[in-house]
């Protein structure tokens, strides 16, 4: 007997369906597509539980009479070929026969259809491949899908799912995509009862953008409209003061198709060169019209790859649509006046403006008389630049003494003065009240001499017939490492609230990001919530990082638990600590105070054995003074 079996239909079915359905958000992309290619103007798409128990996608779109009904449901079925010829030019998105047929073989469902030219329409029932029933139906124009327990009879596919909330989060980015992509249709996608997406279908690209990623990226999106002999690019791309830390915000369209092109990819990005910061990422959503017979679309079972027959004409094209984009207006950053509180110039105490405080806690201690008349004193605590993660102020009862602010490693004194006031600008967003401490125990005496910054990014000392020149961003790196990593091995990075919650849009993917990860994320010192519209406010933010760009840092951390999710957890943390010690830490190219630099260096030269930053640069390197005197010729 030979070893070559024929399989049957039903196993050859899970087969397929295995290339086609890989989660809820294929059955959706699969169907949504259908729809299109149906005519459909509205199109509503409803999930529960992440769409692993339910989906139901209902469109207007032109029906399908009986016969047709039972038949889609067969593998390689379609209405959009019919010969070798049809697949040198598809306008449709889908044309394979594939997808309903695998959605059948995993799934119990049920099609409700109509034609408008009919009276009566048909509901059609397909259990794990096979038709259970056919039957007529009083049903609207249209069609709709209802698929129930994804997987029910492929357990084995079941464990790969993720979370309700993952899945349900790869829906969402699909049909994002499907809303920009077709600004002619009304699109709708709720969610266990709850709207999350909606689209008028007016036909304007701007509105799209608008009710996917919101009010701030609409307004900052430039129209691109170029045209060459084959290739028509139009849609929006952003200014330069809208990038992001990824790529997540890109969309690229191919005849109205979702695509995924790491050369239209580089095309936008070599556009934005001198428009953007390096790490960052433009917005941009591009639709390329180009005759379906110089591409091929058959390349992926997804159908998310293409294949240009002239790259090189698309790459121009692509690039010079967004370089005319950029460069028809000027894009100028607009000054927004922050609120601040009114400065009064007042006689102050001897107390040293560029005090640093390491931690955010602070102790007073006031020797208190009670035979003497208290004074009202004001004092307000202002750290430096780099170390400034709030201001803080605190109103005290004491008598002409000298009053004492404890703070780790630092102990200062303030004569109490007739008007004993302190104070600087405090920040609008809050400052926090200070806590309770115990004085950390007195540093060793490290003895050198400060001889200045250079260039606004290294610093200078002379220390035992040496010179020593110091990065300031590795050493100030460094330092936050160091610290984040102890809290986090006491289990407890310090955090800082904030007064008023910061909101930062995410798209859908990175929102699954962040609910497969919440707890882990809390444990680095964040402290956020869902908000809706694929967004989350910010609460509170590790102390260290108090004065980032707390939505671009939050991003960034989203952003990279994404692309490492395999990672073991504490390799993931110690990155993630890498990344935050890195954004809080002041930049090359930043003028700090001698104080600052007398602090910094003191921290730096106590570091133990360590002379690098987190990311392997050297903190700082030194010259002797013998070494110096041979280069001068001082001495042979």
């Amino acid at each position: 007997m030979g070893k070559i079996n024929l399989l049957d239909v039903e196993v050859s079915n899970k087969i397929a369906a295995g290339e086609v359905v890989e989660r809820p958000a294929s059955v959706v992309k699969e169907l949504v597509e259908n729809s299109i290619d149906a005519g459909a103007k509205r199109i509503s798409v409803e999930i529960k539980n992440g769409g692993n128990t339910y989906i139901k996608i209902t469109d207007d779109g032109s029906g399908m009479e009986r016969e047709d009904a039972v038949v889609a449901f067969l593998r390689h079925a379609t209405s959009k070929i019919k010969s070798e010829a049809d697949l040198d030019a598809i306008y449709t998105l889908g044309f394979r026969g594939e997808a309903l047929s695998s959605i059948g073989a995993v799934s119990k469902v049920d099609l409700y259809t109509k034609r408008a030219e009919d009276m009566i329409g048909t509901h059609t029932v397909c259990e794990g491949g096979e038709i259970i029933s056919d039957d007529d139906a009083g049903v609207p124009n249209g069609t709709s899908f209802v698929v129930q327990n994804l997987f029910y009879n492929v357990p084995a596919r079941m464990k790969f799912l993720k979370k309700d909330t993952t899945e349900a989060g790869y829906i969402t980015d699909i049909m994002t995509r499907f809303i920009l992509a077709h600004p002619e249709i009304s699109f709708k996608l709720i969610s266990n009862g709850k709207e999350v997406l909606y689209s008028s279908g007016d036909g304007k690209i701007i509105n799209c953008i608008y009710s996917v990623y919101g009010k701030d990226y609409a307004t900052a999106m430039l129209e691109v409209n170029y045209n060459t002999e084959f290739v028509k690019v139009t849609g929006m791309t952003g200014k330069g003061s809208a990038a992001r830390p990824n790529r997540n915000y890109q969309s690229y369209f191919v005849n109205s198709r979702y695509i995924k092109s790491p050369m239209i990819t580089r095309a936008v990005e070599e556009a934005y060169k001198n428009q953007i910061m390096t790490g960052k990422f433009p917005v941009a959503v591009l639709n390329i019209e180009i005759n379906p017979s110089l591409i091929d679309i058959n390349v992926h079972p997804t159908k998310l790859e293409v294949k240009f027959s002239n790259e090189s004409e698309v790459y121009k094209a692509v690039y010079h649509a967004v370089e005319d984009a950029l460069y028809r207006i000027t894009d100028i950053p607009e000054i927004v006046k922050k609120p601040v509180v009114e400065k009064r110039e007042e006689r102050t105490s001897n107390f040293v403006r560029d005090t640093v405080l390491p931690n955010a806690q602070a102790e007073i201690k006031i020797p208190l008389e009670p035979k003497r008349e208290p004074i009202p004193t004001k004092v307000v605590v202002k750290q430096p630049k780099f170390f400034e993660n709030a201001v803080y102020e605190k109103t005290i009862e004491g008598p002409k003494e000298p009053v004492k602010i404890v703070v780790p490693e630092l102990v200062r004194e303030i004569k109490a003065q007739e008007k004993p006031i302190i104070e600087t600008e405090v920040k609008a967003e809050g400052k926090p009240t200070i806590q309770e401490t115990t004085p950390v125990t007195e540093e060793k005496n490290i003895e050198f001499k400060l001889v200045g910054q250079v260039f606004d990014t290294y610093i200078i000392i002379e220390r035992d017939n040496e010179m020593l020149m110091i990065d300031q961003h590795a050493a100030h790196e460094r330092l936050n490492y160091e610290k984040l990593k102890q809290e986090a091995e006491r289990k407890k990075v310090y955090s800082q609230g904030l007064a008023i919650g910061v909101v930062a849009q995410l798209s859908a993917n990175e929102l699954a990001v962040f609910s497969e990860n919440e707890e882990f994320i809390k444990s680095l010192g964040f402290e956020a919530e869902p908000y809706g519209n694929n967004s989350v406010i910010i609460r509170s933010v590790p102390v260290a990082a108090a004065n980032e760009d707390i939505c671009d840092l939050f991003v960034e951390i989203i952003t990279q638990l994404g692309e490492n999710k395999k990672e073991i957890i504490s390799h993931k943390r110690e990155r993630l600590l890498y990344t935050i010690a890195c954004k809080a830490a002041i930049k090359a190219n930043w003028k700090i105070s001698e104080a600052e630099q007398r602090e910094l260096v003191k921290k730096v030269l106590m570091l133990d054995g360590i002379n690098t930053c987190p990311h392997g640069r050297p903190i700082m390197i030194s010259m002797s003074k013998e070494e110096i005197e041979k280069n001068f010729k001082r001495i042979v």
